[in-house]
């Protein structure tokens, strides 16, 4: 039976606060994926960043911007609050650390923190944050318990009403983090991961992150990536692996020359997955795998060794030259209109010429998808296929144009990583539209 899911980052839930959190509003949403019969919310990552969610300064430490102080309200640990309005766009400043603060001076350590507070990776996010803005590490070990604490609550309250969470792993780290700081012998310094120039960029991409030392991981029977992963599928009952490529071979850069300079090198592969799936209770079906781009053949022999499960985004599937046959569409697959780099499915329709507009509309009244409207007829293609899980974003659901995209990769707009819904008053109006 076909498996449904919802598109949203945390940061973009509404909020009285200038940004999504792991509050009531988030509660709210959960319910209204439960009553329209959905099995998934995707969320992106959630890892603590400098505002770009793939590039996190820790894996394992939460954004502290996503507690909520209304759940801190409730413990007793803050007072009132003062609200932020904002429409669209999040208010991703210090306005909560007063509050942070009030509710650390309130806190009284308990047994569940003390055990919380030994795990060493979180140690390591707290003595980085404290080097960093000389406040306490124990203020920042206090702010992950919370963070993690409201996490767990809500996964658990989506679990008991259907909703399995997917959560994204990030590639890498950026080269300022406790993760390139703290364990240094799993890192290449000397050079930056990226891409190879090709038609759109001459130079090739930076990505600002060291690549990773496989011979030392191997060494070490793989053990910083295994305990990685084990750690994720505690806080999400699914993984999208990001940028699989890189499992395979991934793009190397000496660092400060261009991507004109860099070279290939063979990734973890095969000897990972199987450290990997050696472990209890994970298996391939807890992973989706990211091979979106240029992949090759070798890359292609390891996902379908493991049979993964990964993604296929209709905006780059579709040939509107040659047509696409949903009939040959594997059932091991997410299919989804796009993703958080993709723009909406409207954006994407106004950008095409006429005849593309003409062609897109034919190609999905051949395959049954007859609505007038191309975002429900995106959403109908991706319901009628043969892919075992179909996920649509938000916005596609709203029908809004890239006015309220997520991410335009290789720009640093401030447009990026801060769209949010203002209420959720026409979300319950039109997510019955992403059904049969």
């Amino acid at each position: 039976m076909k498996e449904k899911g919802i598109l949203l980052p945390i940061f973009s839930l509404p909020s009285k606060y200038g940004i999504g959190d792991f509050g009531y509003e988030a509660y709210e949403f959960i319910d209204i994926l439960s009553e329209n019969k959905m099995d998934y919310w995707e969320i992106l990552p959630i890892n603590a960043c400098k505002g770009l969610p793939y590039s996190p300064i820790s894996y394992y430490a939460l954004e502290e911007s996503y507690i909520s102080l209304d759940k801190l309200k409730d413990d007793g640990l803050i007072k009132a609050t003062r609200k932020r309005n904002s429409e669209d766009r999040i208010l991703n400043s210090k306005f909560k650390e007063k509050y942070f603060q009030e509710a650390f001076n309130n806190f009284k350590k308990n047994d569940e923190y003390k055990e919380f507070a030994r795990n060493k990776e979180i140690k390591k996010y707290c003595t980085y944050m404290s080097k960093k803005t000389k406040k306490s590490e124990e203020y920042y070990s206090f702010l992950q318990y919370i963070a993690f604490k409201q996490w767990m609550d809500l996964k658990i309250y989506a679990n008991s009403k259907g909703i399995k969470i997917i959560g994204d792993m990030p590639a890498y780290p950026p080269f300022d983090s406790a993760e390139t700081e703290y364990n240094p012998k799993y890192y290449d310094y000397e050079f930056e991961a990226g891409t190879p120039p090709d038609y759109f960029n001459e130079n090739g991409q930076r990505w600002g992150s060291y690549v990773y030392n496989i011979k030392n991981i191997k060494k070490d029977k793989f053990k910083y990536l295994v305990d990685r992963y084990k750690y994720y599928l505690k806080l999400f009952d699914k993984v999208r692996v990001d940028y699989f490529r890189g499992y395979d071979s991934f793009y190397k850069i000496p660092v400060k020359k261009s991507g004109k300079f860099g070279c290939y090198e063979d990734g973890v592969s095969y000897g990972f997955f199987d450290k990997l799936f050696e472990e209890e209770n994970i298996t391939k079906d807890n992973l989706i795998i990211e091979d979106l781009g240029d992949i090759r053949e070798e890359t292609v022999k390891l996902r379908e060794h493991y049979d993964f499960t990964r993604q296929k985004i209709l905006q780059f599937a579709i040939d509107l030259y040659g047509g696409y046959d949903r009939d040959n569409e594997s059932e091991n697959v997410i299919i989804a209109p796009g993703n958080h780099d993709c723009q909406t499915i409207y954006g994407w329709y106004k950008s095409l010429s006429d005849d593309n507009k003409e062609k897109l509309k034919m190609f999905l009244g051949n395959n049954g998808c007859n609505n007038i409207n191309v975002n429900h007829g995106m959403m109908q293609y991706c319901l009628k296929c043969k892919a075992n899980i179909a996920i649509v974003a938000v916005q596609d659901v709203l029908g809004l144009d890239d006015s309220a995209r997520i991410n335009i990769p290789g720009t640093m707009s401030k447009e990026n990583w801060s769209w949010k819904m203002k209420d959720f008053n026409n979300f319950r109006e039109r997510i019955g539209d992403f059904n049969l």
